[in-house]
Formats: C-alpha cells, structure tokens, sequence
C-alpha cells in the first residue's frame, strides 16, 4: 500500500530542503526523498562566499547541515538513500515510486538539481576511483604531496583547483579554450597561487596509467600537437546535466534538458513544480535555488488548498 502525504518533494539540496521547510510551516504533510546523503551538490564546495548571511563565507557541508536541522525541527519527514525510480500521475494524484516504497501524494516538487558531465575519453572510466574524482573536496587528501590536474575553466573548476592547492604540491588547470569562464576573483586568486598553473587551449585526449592514474595526454587546440601530462590524480569539472529523465512525458524540456516551468515554476503536469538546478534557469546557485524551493512550495500549497 502506498504511504500518503499531501506533498513529495525528489531531492534533499537546497532546494528541496527549502521547500520542505515551507511546506511544513504551511501546515502541509510532506516527506523529502533524498537517493544520497542529504546537502546536494553544495556539500562538495569547501568554501561558500556568496551567501547572505555570512560575511566570513562557511563550508557548504555546514551549511547544507544547518538546512537539514532545521528542515528536521519543523517536522520533515526525511528518506536518505531512497533512489525514486519513477513518478505517474494518476487522476490528480501522483504515486512517487523510491526503494521498496511508494509515496502518494496531491503534488511534487521535483529538485534533484544536476550531475557531472563525463568527457568519456579512453581511461576516464578505468580509473575511476584510482586517480580520478569529481569532487575535490570529497577526495583531495587522498592526493596529498601529488601533482594533480584540474579539467575545466568555470566556477566549480577554480575554486576546487585552489582548495587542492592546499593539500597537493601542484596543481594544473586544464581548459580547451584560451581563457576561462570562472568569475574574475577566482581567476586571480588562482594566478597568485605558486602552486597552481594554467594549461590553456590543451584538450584531454586520454588517462594513461597502470594500477592508477600515471598522466594525461593533451591535444593543443590550435597546434593539434599531443603531449603527456604527469599527474597522480585528475579532477574533472567541465559542466553538468540535469537529472529529470525519470519525469517521462509529465514535463517539457529544452535542448539540453532542463525542464521548462512557467513564472510560478510549475510545469505543464499540474501540481508537479520543478525547483533548483533541474529547470530552465540563467543562474544556479545556492540562494536561486533556495528562493526556487520557496516559490515551489507556496504554489504547492494554494494548488492542494485550492483543490479541495
């Protein structure tokens, strides 16, 4: 028998943290389902700078860690480790479908952000685990005393890359183009930094090694020349994906797969909202994707009071 709630919400970052919080002061039952440890993609971010509140910046494990608390203080009901494997929609209720149980519910916010894109060159697979990672401050101090590279020119790719400077004797950053898309503080932060160097207009080819990652090899994006890069450890940060295959036909998405929402973020599937990284967006980060769990849970709330 499925276990009833008023509201499901598919993913524990900020966003559906969030919404979960509102949902609850709203007086609405709502369970979280999370297929991993709750905090999302901010629980890989050493250091959170750009956030309200914190003048100091935090570690986005503590900050993540403060919304789960206070999403548990006002009575969440949370599901770690629950991978949802399907969500059907049947009259105007839906049947979200996590593990062996099944969640039925009036509405859904959908918040499972977005994952990392593989380049899928000869070797990324392989070594997997032995030398290759995709979040530095997950695994950085297993690469203590190493050369290490860095593949990627935004955001994420920099400000890993100087957090691996911390524990690693050198640091590469690898882009294909001739400059990076990162902010400029970041850009110059890393310029600073005796232990990191640039690799400009260089594309990985392939990870060569034997029991672990042993070096890259490099294609000059204007020469086409090849070259081997000795490195213990490759970080990859070259974008991300959103994780929305399991909505089916119930949204519509753009090119690269964000769901498209109206103003209200709701979808064309009435009473499934999509909050976060997940939908059509120009900006992601922490604060649109807390502000996103906020919108969606109001509008949930009116479209389960209003249906009654």
């Amino acid at each position: 028998m499925d276990e009833s709630f008023e509201a499901v919400v598919v993913g524990g970052g900020p966003a559906g943290l969030t919404a979960g919080i509102y949902l609850m002061r709203a007086g609405i039952k709502a369970v979280l389902l999370e297929k991993q440890l709750l905090g999302g993609a901010p629980m890989n971010t050493e250091h959170v700078e750009n956030y309200p509140g914190f003048p100091d910046g935090i570690s986005g494990r503590d900050l993540m860690g403060r919304m789960a608390d206070q999403a548990r203080n006002v009575g969440l009901q949370i599901v770690e480790f629950s991978q949802v494997e399907g969500i059907e929609l049947r009259d105007r209720s839906f049947v979200t479908r996590g593990g062996d149980e099944s969640y039925a519910s009036e509405g859904v916010i959908f918040a499972t952000g977005t994952e990392s894109i593989k380049l899928n060159i000869p070797g990324e697979d392989t070594f997997l685990g032995r030398g290759i990672s995709y979040c530095a401050t997950c695994d950085g101090m297993f690469f203590r005393g190493l050369e290490v590279a860095v593949v990627g020119g935004g955001d994420a790719a920099l400000s890993e890359a100087l957090s691996l400077a911390n524990i690693v004797d050198k640091v590469y950053i690898i882009h294909r183009r001739g400059q990076f898309r990162a902010q400029q503080i970041l850009q110059d932060r890393a310029r600073k930094n005796a232990r990191v160097e640039f690799l400009l207009n260089k594309a990985p080819v392939r990870v060569n090694g034997g029991d672990q990652v042993e070096s890259i090899t490099l294609r000059d994006t204007i020469t086409a020349i090849e070259s081997d890069l000795k490195v213990g450890g490759i970080f990859f940060y070259v974008g991300s994906r959103p994780d929305t295959a399991l909505l089916g036909n119930l949204v519509d998405r753009e090119g690269a797969g964000f769901v498209v929402t109206d103003e209200d973020l709701a979808t064309k599937t009435s009473g499934l909202f999509v909050a976060g990284d997940a939908r059509k967006k120009s900006l992601r980060q922490i604060s649109t994707a807390v502000g996103d769990g906020a919108l969606a849970a109001v509008n949930l709330e009116k479209y389960i009071l209003e249906g009654r």
